[in-house]
């Protein structure tokens, strides 16, 4: 592939990252799934932001860069509100009938679900996971057909050079930023998505906002960095080495794990985030190969 394509398609994930996983608040993600008017409105925001970060797109490659702003940001907020709906019909669906005993009901409703429940259902992620894939198909598909292989703007150019210079003082300039922004992507994907993957798995029915605390804050901050060292690991040829990672974290979480409940638990939290670490990281590991033949 050649070093323009392989920018361009980091440029565009990096775009759809930074909207879905940095710039969208709890609070528009809530608006999203609301059952009223909210919903549209919470949409209509997100997509707006969608567009915003494909604004650098339009100063690239002009009409063609708008369009694919267009198509692009329309196709996320259909693409969002379709897992919105198809997330409430499997919750629905899945969830307990309701105890004509009272005792029986607030003990259901105050029982945790996760991993080792009968209540627990992995769908929530799995659509997570169909919504992100969309996503990207969308982006790469629309990057192909209106911008690949398309000239840029003259003065987008001149910016780009000036400004490269600047920041990047190195002979191939090229193959340095993709580098920088496949790592970006990485980073953003294992740090800000994986919280976000590993939290609707393990707690399909809640909201996994980025608001956890005590004891939540701190697993979500271990897998963050678990993942991360996932990804150095790969990246540096030394993939063998993920599994005393793995260790170390059994280690520490030894005795708990004769807890069935826990021990489902942190199995399923810990394979999805080594998972999603080495299959994104492998990805990336590939782009900056190619990058820099």
């Amino acid at each position: 592939m050649a070093h323009s394509a392989i920018l361009l398609l980091a440029l565009a994930i990096l775009a759809h990252l930074i909207a879905d996983f940095i710039l969208q608040t709890d609070v528009i993600a809530e608006a999203k799934a609301a059952p009223d008017g909210r919903a549209w409105r919470g949409l209509g925001i997100h997509a707006g932001i969608v567009a915003v970060c494909l604004l650098p797109f339009v100063a690239a490659y002009g009409p063609r860069g708008l369009g694919y702003l267009i198509v692009v940001a329309v196709a996320h907020g259909l693409i969002d509100r379709t897992k919105v709906i198809l997330n409430r019909r499997a919750v629905t669906a899945d969830a307990p009938p309701p105890s004509v005993s009272g005792a029986a009901s607030a003990e259901a409703a105050a029982a945790p679900d996760a991993p080792g429940d009968r209540a627990w259902t992995p769908v929530p992620a799995a659509l997570f996971l169909a919504d992100q894939a969309a996503h990207f198909v969308v982006l790469l598909a629309g990057a192909s057909v209106l911008l690949l292989g398309q000239p840029t703007q003259a003065a987008w150019g001149d910016v780009l050079n000036a400004v490269g210079a600047h920041l990047l003082p190195v002979s191939h300039q090229l193959q340095a930023v993709i580098v920088l922004v496949v790592l970006l992507d990485l980073a953003i994907v294992n740090v800000r998505g994986g919280f976000f993957l590993v939290g609707t798995l393990l707690a399909p029915r809640g909201f996994a906002g980025g608001s956890a605390q005590g004891p939540e804050r701190v697993g979500a901050t271990i897998g963050i960095l678990e993942r991360l060292i996932v990804c150095v690991l790969v990246l540096a040829g030394q993939a063998a080495a993920i599994g005393f990672v793995v260790a170390a974290k059994t280690l520490a979480r030894f005795r708990q794990l004769d807890d069935r409940h826990f021990a489902e638990y942190y199995l399923v939290g810990t394979l999805a985030s080594v998972t999603l670490a080495l299959s994104t990281s492998l990805v990336a590991l590939a782009a900056i190969s190619a990058a820099l033949r």
